[in-house]
This record gives structure tokens, sequence and C-alpha cells, in this order.
């Protein structure tokens, strides 16, 4: 197997001052990059960049089709670093349909911890999975539900009860 390495003329771009040349570097990420591009595609978007990257980059991050890329993702989600960006990186996560079914406790939280609209994106991911996580997982995520079901808000308690429905 082809050991992974990240391609230095895409990073160089990628932190250009020039916005054209980020842009290309995002581009090129899509063309040839892999899933260790994907920290520094984050990074980027968290430093708020200019409306044309950040649209770049998020089409980017919502074609990710490599399997390899689900724990960068989760990783990424699970950092305080990248708070700011959650919701994005939610939306991202739902978009491209890579399987997260084994991370259904970890949406779980996003939902009971983070603010409606993120709660929202993590909610969609669980609502367009395609297979059900296995069991141990499922009784994880059905102890978080019913442990947390009482104390959250009307719209959460809506996306944990159509979660219950979903998983059993």
């Amino acid at each position: 197997m082809r050991q992974q390495k990240l391609d230095q003329e895409i990073q160089n771009k990628l932190f250009s001052a020039n916005p054209g040349q980020t842009v290309s570097a995002v581009k090129l990420i899509q063309e040839k990059g892999n899933e260790l591009h994907l920290p520094m595609l984050f990074d980027l978007l968290l430093a708020n960049p200019e409306n044309e990257t950040e649209k770049e980059i998020l089409k980017t991050l919502g074609t990710v089709k490599k399997e390899e890329a689900v724990p960068i993702f989760i990783d990424a989600l699970q950092e305080n670093k990248y708070r700011p960006i959650q919701k994005k990186l939610l939306v991202a996560c739902w978009q491209n349909g890579l399987d997260f079914k084994n991370h259904v406790p970890l949406l779980i939280d996003l939902i009971i911890e983070e603010e409606w609209e993120t709660g929202f994106e993590a909610f969609t991911i669980i609502d367009n999975m395609k297979t059900l996580p296995e069991r141990p997982v499922i009784d994880e995520a059905v102890v978080k539900i019913n442990q947390a079901i009482d104390s959250v808000s009307e719209n959460k308690k809506y996306f944990l009860q159509e979660i219950l429905i979903l998983i059993r």
C-alpha cells in the first residue's frame, strides 16, 4: 500500500496571501489531494477566508468520498479549536455522505450540548444514514438520549425522539 503524504505545492499555495492561489490550492486538493489535507482546510476555514475561498473549501469538504476521512472529521468535531466551524463541518459531513454510523453517540452529544442549528446539522447526518450502527452503538445512543431528553429544549427533544424512532 502506498503511503499518503502531503503535497508541498498545495501546502504552499493554500496559505498564500494571494486569494487566487488559495482557491487554486483548494481545487488541487479536490483533484489530487488526500485526507491528510483536510486539517489544513479546517484551519483555513477557521481563519475566515474570503467568500470565494470559503465556498471552495466547503464544496471540497462536501464532496470527500474516502472513508479514511471519517476519523479526521470526527476528531475535528471533537476538538475545541474547531468549535467555531463545527456547524460548517457537520454540513459537509451530511453532504459528503460518508458513513458516520459508528459515531452516532458523538452526534447525539452535539445535539444535546450545542446550539440548536448545530444540533440540527448533527441530526441531519443521523437522519440520512443509509445503514444503522451495530447494537452496542445503538445501546449507547439510547442511554444518552434517555438521560438527556427531559432536560433539553423542545426542538432538541424532537430530534432525540426522532433518533429513537430511527435506530430502534
